[in-house]
């Protein structure tokens, strides 16, 4: 893969100040997990998919707090 100019959309060079996120699911083996797409606000490309990070850090806390048993 080519190196490009950072903060730049590698599809339409549109230089990146923000990018927009959707949510999507992400399947994995035997599960699926909450994850985002981030996306170029100007062509809509792609630039990234992750794991949603605040589906995980609730997640965490929730685990924490119903293994003390406030949850």
């Amino acid at each position: 893969m080519p190196m490009t100019e950072s903060g730049k959309c590698p599809k339409c060079d549109y230089r990146l100040d923000k990018v927009d996120v959707e949510y999507t699911v992400i399947r994995g083996y035997k599960t699926t997990y909450k994850g985002v797409n981030y996306v170029c606000p100007h062509c809509s490309a792609v630039l990234s998919v992750a794991i949603d990070p605040l589906a995980v850090k609730n997640q965490i806390v929730s685990d924490v707090l119903k293994a003390l048993g406030r949850g």
